[in-house]
């Protein structure tokens, strides 16, 4: 056993006594010592880990990231203890920044854009996902949702807001005798992302119907995907009209796979940049978050020049 984790292991009754109490005073009754030895112990595992476990204020005691993984483990195993070293140690030195995002925004715009990462020195790894994933227990670094902003104590940065603009490919548009200003005139495919679809959130055929009067095809007989990028991806081959989200469709239309139809309508989500209030704190983060915002900004400036033309 490495001297770390012997002298965690010894920390161990006041690790767990902090976190279960909230308070150096109540801790050091509950152990039956001195409010200054449950201090003082806390300070010499701090030192030894070069992290900072608790912020300290007159009033309270806030446990950082790091500091409610350790605290939390010592009131279970040594296990866990080891566990836990070895998962902040990794963190700490690993300069790959673990990027949690949804599926569709992974492979439509997250993965395309990682050699851009790598040119600005961000070694950046994406993971699919459609759970949210626990920051808490390192389960990713940061996270992009796409929602309202409704992420209690996480750091949260609004990156844009979002429109649904439908869409076709070039050789479908011709096919059908589309008129791109006027696409509801004509007898078209709709090609649904049913997950969006059924989902309580404010997005998806429906609410782009309430704000298209002209909107009249039938989504009911629709072609049915689980995944917005699947159904963009069904447009690109020409099996119909698909619903494409701010940031998914793009870089489609910028190479001529896709054709925007009608105008775009605005949508109730945003995308957020989302990850723990310690990780926000970090040299990793300060670099990521604004590089990311480039990125979008750049992304939007597609469109914009593309209705300027």
């Amino acid at each position: 056993m490495n001297s770390r984790i012997t002298k965690l292991v010894q920390a161990i009754p006041f690790l767990a006594a902090v976190y279960q109490e909230k308070n150096f005073t109540r801790a050091a009754a509950l152990l039956g010592v001195h409010q200054t030895a449950v201090s003082h112990r806390i300070t010499a595992i701090e030192e030894m880990l070069d992290i900072k476990l608790i912020e300290r204020t007159t009033r309270s005691l806030n446990f950082t990231l790091y500091g409610s993984w350790i605290c939390e483990s010592a009131t279970k195993s040594m296990g866990d203890i080891e566990g836990v070293l070895h998962r902040i140690m990794q963190t700490r030195h690993n300069a790959t920044i673990r990027v949690s995002a949804p599926p569709s925004l992974a492979m439509k715009w997250l993965v395309p854009h990682m050699m851009q990462a790598r040119d600005a020195g961000i070694d950046m790894s994406v993971q699919a996902q459609t759970k949210l994933v626990d920051f808490a227990k390192g389960e990713a670094d940061i996270g992009i949702r796409f929602g309202h902003g409704n992420y209690p104590e996480l750091n949260k940065v609004k990156l844009c807001g979002s429109d649904m603009q439908a869409l076709a490919s070039p050789n479908y548009i011709k096919e059908h005798n589309i008129n791109v200003l006027n696409p509801w005139a004509s007898d078209v495919d709709i090609l649904v992302d049913y997950v969006s679809e059924t989902d309580p959130m404010d997005w998806g055929w429906h609410y782009y119907a309430a704000g298209e009067p002209a909107f009249n095809a039938s989504i009911a007989k629709a072609s049915k995907f689980d995944r917005t990028d699947l159904a963009i991806q069904a447009a690109i081959s020409g099996l119909g009209i698909a619903l494409g989200r701010s940031l998914l469709y793009e870089h489609e239309v910028e190479n001529g796979f896709l054709i925007p139809l009608g105008k775009p309508i605005p949508a109730g989500p945003s995308d957020w940049l989302v990850c723990s209030q310690e990780f926000a704190r970090t040299e990793q983060y300060k670099n990521f978050a604004p590089w990311l915002r480039q990125q979008i900004k750049n992304t939007h400036a597609i469109m914009d020049k593309y209705y300027r033309t």
